[in-house]
């Protein structure tokens, strides 16, 4: 099989080369190539150029993963990094011959902000021009291509991450919110490769799937938890914390296609980030 990964950073590296392994032919996308394995086809381009992604009708890919991320913060950054990206995607008619797209969104795009509960077919983002951005995307996606939409939670795993490094200078964050998701970036990866092995061995994968693990618990616990195994105390900011993430994602469509969580909640993934330092 034939894979290609564009925007191929840490989750798509990891993809990669879970496939490699496999026997698969790999063919990587990111600015700067020389970041890449040398066991990839590595190619450089960015995202949202036309004539480069054209180019890629050479690589006539089986499969094509997507892990689009934003050019800035602001909402012209997340039309240009998600939807952009999705209209010059669907433009390329090399695009609309692979078997499977899987394209990597966010739990963002989810309306929920009141701690209930989400799932694949939960009330969307309209309000929020970011979270609107990544909806687009996922609608012009869906079209004329068979995609699998991944909405991961909050991505967590590098131990020089910005949560690890926040507590080890003692800076906690607001409290306030009620609820939290994340997932390690070991099982996000895990998960897309589960989904295109499924796929070429001829199984269903779902059209949508929420990537969180089962736990619920606010950031200032997961900060409290690491300061404590640390050794460190908090010094924490005034005020309450952002709303939007106070929401509870359900993962019982990834039992259901036969996969299974390394970290099934935060205590296991950072135990094991401890445990690697």
């Amino acid at each position: 099989m034939k894979v290609l990964i564009l925007g191929c950073g840490d989750i798509g590296t990891r993809v990669g080369l879970s496939l490699f392994e496999l026997g698969w032919h790999v063919t990587a996308v990111r600015r700067n190539p020389d970041l890449l394995p040398e066991v990839f086809e590595r190619r450089g381009a960015d995202l949202t150029d036309g004539k480069a992604l054209s180019d890629l009708a050479l690589a006539e890919p089986d499969y094509v993963v997507v892990t689009p991320l934003p050019q800035s913060y602001d909402p012209e950054g997340y039309k240009t990094g998600f939807a952009r990206v999705a209209e010059i995607l669907a433009g390329q008619s090399w695009f609309s011959k692979c078997r499977r797209v899987i394209w990597i969104s966010s739990t963002r795009v989810y309306g929920e902000s009141q701690g209930g509960w989400v799932d694949e077919h939960s009330p969307l983002n309209t309000a929020e021009p970011q979270a609107m951005a990544m909806v687009a995307a996922e609608a012009i996606i869906r079209r004329g291509v068979t995609a699998t939409i991944i909405r991961p939670a909050g991505v967590y795993g590098d131990p020089e991450g910005m949560l690890m490094r926040r507590v080890r200078a003692g800076e906690g964050g607001a409290t306030g919110a009620l609820y939290g998701n994340r997932i390690h970036r070991e099982d996000l990866s895990r998960l897309i490769v589960h989904c295109l092995g499924r796929d070429a061995a001829g199984g269903s994968v779902p059209p949508t799937l929420v990537g969180a693990d089962d736990d619920h618990a606010p950031i200032h616990q997961v900060e409290d938890w690491l300061a404590a195994r640390l050794n460190v105390t908090l010094s924490r900011q005034a005020g309450s914390a952002n709303p939007r993430a106070n929401r509870r994602c359900r993962n019982a469509l990834l039992e259901k296609i036969g996969f299974r969580l390394c970290y099934p909640t935060w205590r296991e993934g950072y135990e094991a980030m401890l445990n690697q330092a």
